[in-house]
């Protein structure tokens, strides 16, 4: 399952930790994420979801959101 970037968000590199953390400057419908990693390292990736993984500011991964469900009525369940 791949993630959905969007432009604005921090990313890393999942095969490359050198370049450090990037953020998405456009992601074009062929799915092509062109990132600015730290030093001002512009990068355009071909199926960037692929690689890239959403990171806060400090570089820390970010968990995907679980949709949470509305608690079952249990009553009578024995």
């Amino acid at each position: 399952m791949t993630a959905m970037l969007c432009k604005g968000e921090n990313v890393r590199h999942n095969k490359k930790a050198e370049w450090g953390i990037g953020k998405i400057i456009a992601v074009d419908s062929c799915g092509t994420i062109k990132v600015v990693f730290e030093g001002t390292k512009e990068v355009s990736i071909a199926k960037g979801a692929k690689f890239l993984v959403k990171v806060d500011e400090n570089g820390k991964k970010l968990l995907p959101k679980i949709k949470e469900s509305a608690p079952k009525d249990l009553t009578g369940i024995q």
